[in-house]
C-alpha cells in the first residue's frame, strides 16, 4: 500500500478550474483514485481502479468500518456527481463547455472491502498524458482537510504556485464552488467558506495564505490571495516561489484612512485591514 506522503495528485487546469460540487468524502475518494494513476501515461478507457476500504481508513485517519461504509456509500453518489468545464478543447474553440461525469461506473468487492471504479471517457485528458498546463500536489498536504472549499482553494492557488498570488473575481469564484443561492452576503461567505478555508489550508498544507478583498463602492467583488511555501516543508512536486515572512501592520487611525479603498468607509477600512493583520500573524507564527 503506498505511503502517504508519496500520493500524488495531478490534474489538468480546466479541471481544476471546473465547476462542480462534491461532498469531502467524495472529494477524498476522488482524490485518492487520482492520486494513485500515472498522470504522464495513457489512459484507456474501461481501465479499472480498484480502491480499498484499508486505503481510504489509513489515508484520512478512520476506523476501518466507517472506511467501508463511506466507500460504498459515497461512490455510489460519486456516480451521479457531473462537472462543467470551460473551453475544455483548444482545437475545438466553438465548444464553450463540456458537462461530463466523473465516473461511468462501479463495480462493489464486498468480499475484499473495496470498489472499482472505471471513469467516464469525457474526463480522461483532463487525467492522463498531462504535459503542460497542468497542477500537481501532495495528498497529504489536504487529506486532513474538512473544508470542501479548503481543497479546492487549495488547487486554485498552486496553479498560481510560482508566482504567488492570485485575484479572482467574487463571481467566479462561486460559480466553481457551485454555491448557487448559499452565502449571498459577503459576511456569511466569509464565515461559511473563505475564512474556514483558509485556517485550514494554513494549518494543514504546505501553504501559508494571506487574502484581501477589493471593492467597487460599497460592494466586494474580488480577492486576492497572497501565498507561499512553509519553511521546513517538504518540496511540492513543482517549482515554489520563496515568500518572505510578512510584516505586522499597526492599525493607527492614520493609516486606516490612508489604506482604505475608495467608497470605502474607516469601519469598513479597519475591519479589512485588521482580518490582513490576523492573517498576517497567523502566517507569521507559521513561518516560524
Amino acid at each position: 500500500m503506498p505511503r502517504l506522503n508519496t500520493l500524488i495528485v495531478s490534474k489538468d487546469n480546466h479541471l481544476i478550474e471546473a465547476t462542480y460540487m462534491l461532498s469531502l468524502s467524495e472529494q477524498r475518494l476522488l482524490l485518492l483514485t487520482l492520486a494513485r494513476i500515472d498522470s504522464r501515461a495513457i489512459l484507456q478507457h474501461g481501465i479499472c481502479h480498484t480502491i480499498t476500504a484499508s486505503e481510504i481508513a489509513n489515508s484520512y485517519n478512520l476506523p476501518r468500518d466507517q472506511a467501508y461504509e463511506l466507500l460504498i456509500h459515497v461512490a455510489e453518489r460519486l456516480y451521479e456527481r457531473s462537472v462543467v468545464i470551460c473551453n475544455p478543447d483548444p482545437e475545438r474553440p466553438d465548444v464553450s463547455h463540456l458537462r461530463t461525469r466523473w465516473v461511468a461506473s462501479i463495480r462493489y468487492l464486498p468480499s475484499r472491502g473495496a470498489i472499482e471504479l472505471i471513469f467516464a471517457p469525457a474526463i480522461l485528458p483532463f487525467l492522463s498524458q498531462l504535459k503542460r498546463k497542468f497542477s500537481s500536489y501532495r495528498l497529504e498536504h489536504v487529506a486532513p482537510m474538512t473544508s470542501i472549499y479548503a481543497i479546492r482553494l487549495y488547487e486554485l492557488l498552486i496553479q498560481w504556485r510560482e508566482a504567488g498570488t492570485r485575484t479572482v473575481e467574487i463571481n467566479w469564484l462561486r460559480e466553481r464552488f457551485e454555491l448557487g443561492d448559499k452565502y449571498p452576503n459577503i459576511r456569511d461567505l466569509k464565515a461559511r467558506v473563505l475564512n474556514p478555508a483558509i485556517d485550514q489550508i494554513n494549518t494543514h498544507s504546505d501553504l501559508w495564505v494571506n487574502w484581501e478583498q477589493h471593492k467597487r463602492g460599497r460592494v466586494v467583488h474580488a480577492l486576492t490571495f497572497t501565498f507561499g511555501p512553509k519553511p521546513q516543508a517538504d518540496a511540492p512536486p513543482t517549482t515554489a516561489l520563496t515568500t518572505l515572512k510578512p510584516a505586522t501592520l499597526k492599525l493607527t487611525r492614520a493609516y486606516v484612512e490612508q489604506h482604505a479603498y475608495p467608497g470605502e468607509s474607516w469601519e469598513e477600512a479597519w475591519e479589512r485591514l485588521g482580518r490582513k493583520q490576523e492573517q498576517q500573524d497567523t502566517a507569521g507564527r507559521l513561518l516560524g
